[in-house]
């Protein structure tokens, strides 16, 4: 661990009771900090408290965030990783609405992708599937099992993400991404009604998309569909856009729609 304030203090340790760590009882978004700024810094903070009222955390004001991040006393490009979890308890699932939260400031290196990824990136489609609740959809809730099993299906530095679906065979995203596909000049993306994490990016490609007047369709994909698609790209709030060349044997041309998407997003990253 790097950097990290917990509930205001420089620290390491988290009792043993915390919900977050018995339950997953929890939220957390990460952050891009590029050129001394928090990128999407409204919109990561109106869903971690979007989270909070559908998990019924109490909210954490926006002044104490920025606070513990002050002292984490940033000098560099970072990632940074709000956590907030029920705070501790005694055994049992049961709490009472209004009790302390923990809340965990953290920053870590910038990852150092490789600058191909840019260009295009080969994925594989998992096996593990999504769960469904349509409670928890879109939120960053701490229990991302879900995830860590799909990540590790491979292990080969040449792979860059992998794909997961729900039960009945529909694209929801990738292990650490979301997912657009290009079919001639529109864009399509998997809906998050039942299950998937809303990502900020998404959302700023959506919106980008629109005021370029790119039809977006937010809509059920099935496996098959997919992988028929002229092209296919992930995005998250570290990596921006990475177009997918390659998924398991399939194989995808470059888009020229997927480039103009990556200049305008670089203009407001």
């Amino acid at each position: 661990m790097n950097n990290v304030i917990i509930n205001g203090i420089k620290q390491t340790s988290i009792d043993v009771g915390d919900r977050g760590f018995q339950y997953g009882d929890g939220l957390f978004e990460t952050i891009a900090y590029r050129n001394n700024k928090l990128q999407f810094w409204d919109e990561h903070l109106a869903r971690l408290n979007l989270g909070c009222e559908r998990l019924k955390l109490t909210c954490v004001d926006e002044a104490l965030w920025l606070s513990d991040i002050e002292k984490l006393q940033l000098n560099d490009d970072a990632v940074l990783k709000l956590t907030i979890t029920r705070g501790v308890s005694g055994r049992g699932y049961a709490f009472t609405e209004g009790d302390s939260v923990t809340r965990v400031t953290a920053s870590y290196a910038m990852p150092n992708y490789p600058q191909l990824n840019t260009q295009g990136i080969k994925a594989i489609t998992c096996k593990t599937p999504v769960s469904v609740n349509p409670l928890l959809a879109g939120i960053k809730h701490l229990n991302r099992l879900d995830n860590v099993l799909a990540r590790n299906e491979w292990q080969t530095a040449d792979i860059a993400e992998g794909f997961m679906f729900d039960q009945h065979g529909h694209i929801i995203e990738g292990t650490m991404s979301n997912v657009f596909c290009v079919l001639g000049d529109d864009l399509y993306t998997p809906s998050l009604d039942n299950a998937g994490v809303a990502g900020i990016m998404r959302q700023q490609v959506i919106e980008l998309a629109q005021t370029l007047n790119i039809a977006v369709s937010i809509v059920d994909i099935s496996k098959q569909n997919f992988l028929q698609m002229d092209a296919v790209f992930i995005t998250n709030s570290l990596i921006g856009i990475w177009p997918v060349t390659e998924i398991d044997d399939t194989k995808f041309q470059s888009s020229e729609l997927v480039k103009r998407l990556q200049e305008e997003l670089l203009k407001i990253m």
